[in-house]
């Protein structure tokens, strides 16, 4: 059978408004009509209208409700990963002045993983000068928060303590988180070492979380090398470090976070007669997300130590 001359390719696309598909492309992105309309600045019902005549065309729902959230069906998955390097490709023969605003990635990270990850990431967006902005949020998270923050499209990327298993989830381990425990340089009651029975009195300050894995380990600690209950738990790294600094309270926070501000709190190191626990950082998002940022991700995981 020939070929359809170009003419005639380019005469059947008059047939679909291309607005539409790239209306479809934001609705599969963000998971709402109302984001788009709000992204587009047009209403609500402009957007719904829109992909109702593509749904007409298309012969095919394209997306399903569940809950506040748009989800694609398996045709929708098929046109959006046809449609996008097309897209793509249209975007960098355009002005600057002419191209749709910056990819927002959402990222979701428990609270105290929110130092160890972000920074960095934000720095190599900003170095890769890629066309991404961050929007960042914390969550109380656990296997099954994560899996519908992604599947519900709510996040695209989610740092934890926590490896997903999913058929369409892609999750990899980022480091190793390792535990320190500190005090103010100036604090007189410990030198550089504390003793068991020093630790077991000492006032300490700790992190407050219902991370199952830390609470777990903490009780640990706790039965076997303390003889009271910490003197303040806090959601707030910025809380202990201050705390620490400014009194002879004890801390545990991860290295890494020690070593990027000890010198601005003043703090120091100390060792102790147990082994404090370790945790594992994973990453985790759709395996379509991981296609769409692949170079971004795959950068910043080559510079992660294996």
């Amino acid at each position: 059978m020939p070929a359809m001359p170009v003419s005639e390719k380019i005469i059947s696309l008059n047939r679909i408004d291309l607005n539409l598909l790239t209306i479809f492309c934001l609705i599969y992105s963000v998971g709402s009509i109302s984001k788009v309309a709000d992204m587009l600045d047009i209403s609500a019902s402009a957007v719904s209208q829109s992909l109702r005549k593509l749904r007409e065309q298309m012969g095919d729902n394209l997306f399903v409700r569940s809950g506040n959230t748009l989800l694609p069906t398996v045709y929708a998955d098929e046109l959006y990963d046809n449609i996008l390097p097309i897209i793509d490709k249209l975007a960098t023969l355009l002005p600057l002045s002419s191209r749709i605003k910056k990819r927002r990635l959402t990222l979701y990270t428990e609270s105290f993983v929110s130092p160890l990850v972000v920074p960095e990431l934000t720095q190599k967006i900003v170095g890769m000068n890629a066309d991404v902005s961050l929007l960042h949020r914390t969550a109380e998270l656990n296997e099954a928060k994560i899996t519908e923050l992604l599947n519900m499209r709510q996040a695209d990327v989610v740092f934890s303590t926590f490896s997903v298993e999913s058929s369409n989830i892609s999750c990899q381990k980022m480091s190793d988180m390792t535990l320190v425990l500190i005090a103010a340089k100036d604090n007189p009651l410990y030198e550089n070492t504390v003793t068991e029975e020093m630790f077991r009195d000492a006032n300490l300050v700790g992190y407050n979380t219902k991370n199952e894995k830390i609470i777990y380990h903490r009780s640990i600690v706790d039965k076997k090398f303390r003889s009271s209950e910490r003197c303040l738990l806090t959601t707030s790294f910025a809380s202990i470090l201050l705390i620490v600094s400014t009194t002879d309270c004890l801390g545990i926070i991860p290295e890494k976070v020690f070593a990027t501000y000890s010198g601005m709190y003043q703090l120091k190191k100390l060792d102790t007669p147990f082994t404090l626990p370790q945790f594992s950082i994973y990453s985790s998002c759709r395996k379509e997300t991981n296609k769409m940022l692949f170079s971004l991700l795959a950068d910043f995981y080559a510079s992660k130590p294996a």
